[in-house]
């Protein structure tokens, strides 16, 4: 998170992605884990609750990226940006 110098301070975090078949042919699952341990400034950019928190609608986040993604998947759109 280099936009601030605060969240840059805290260094890296972890990312995992994992992409898992289920039953259904042509489905998958995707499950993906932020470690944001020793992130505290970070944490609530990622995790969607730092715009509420400071007066927006909230939202945001992996949320908001994990939607599109899906949008994308399905239509063949994502969100503009």
């Amino acid at each position: 998170m280099n936009m601030d110098p605060i969240c840059q301070a805290e260094g890296f975090t972890r990312l995992t992605w994992e992409i898992s078949d289920i039953d259904e042919a042509g489905v998958c699952r995707l499950t993906v884990t932020h470690d944001l341990a020793g992130a505290p400034a970070t944490a609530p950019l990622v995790d969607g609750s730092f715009a509420e928190a400071n007066g927006g609608e909230g939202g945001g986040g992996w949320a908001w990226v994990l939607s599109d993604l899906k949008s994308l998947l399905e239509t063949g759109k994502g969100f503009a940006g």
